[in-house]
């Protein structure tokens, strides 16, 4: 005996109850995809500011005047991704928002590691030297005065002074904006890779 039976599957249906399905679970799932999200990306960002933020030496380190300066950037960069603001929300879709960096870095520049506090036989005052990089682009910051490269006891980095004559200003390399600065710049292309935890995370969670 043979028994014959056609089926009809309605595609359109089919794929409309498994979308379904999965935004049910991703919905339910939506504060653990946050908190993954969460370690995942900042550790992303530290990784990416390590590698790519420049290491300040030579004439530019004695420039700035900062002796500990790249200890500092890393401590910043540890504030920077702990600091992260990422927010995971399900209406009918899955919306994440990710903040990483301050438009007015004001976060940032409130550090003690934004401001180098120094003292010496001749002078004593504060550097604001973050806010010199991140912000104050290629324009002159000290006026009157201007850096040359003279090894002296009162330099601060042993690698030169300034003097009175001209005007000063952040070294090409170093110098930003708002917009775009070693901060900036150390996180391009950023957001191919944050799609792909995304991903992951996602299918993880639809397993």
């Amino acid at each position: 005996m043979t028994i014959q039976a056609q089926i009809k599957l309605n595609e359109k249906q089919i794929v409309k109850g498994i979308v379904k399905e999965l935004n049910l679970i991703i919905n339910k799932n939506v504060d653990k995809i946050q908190q993954a999200l969460d370690s995942r990306i900042s550790n992303l960002v530290f990784q990416r500011l390590v590698s790519g933020l420049p290491r300040i030496q030579g004439n530019d380190l004695a420039e700035i005047g900062v002796p500990d300066i790249n200890t500092r950037l890393i401590s910043i960069a540890r504030v920077v991704s702990d600091n992260i603001v990422i927010k995971a929300t399900f209406n009918k879709s899955l919306k994440i928002d990710i903040g990483i960096l301050q438009e007015d870095y004001a976060d940032l520049l409130s550090l003690p590691e934004s401001l180098y506090r120094y003292n010496s036989v001749k002078s004593s005052g504060i550097l604001p030297w973050l806010r010199w990089l991140l912000l104050e682009g290629n324009g002159p910051i000290v006026g009157g005065f201007d850096f040359q490269p003279l090894p002296t006891a009162f330099s601060r980095t042993g690698g030169g002074i300034m003097t009175v004559g001209g005007s000063w200003n952040v070294p090409a390399g170093l110098s930003g904006t708002a917009n775009n600065n070693i901060f900036t710049r150390a996180l391009t292309n950023l957001k191919k890779d944050i799609e792909a935890i995304v991903k992951q995370e996602l299918q993880r969670i639809i397993k």
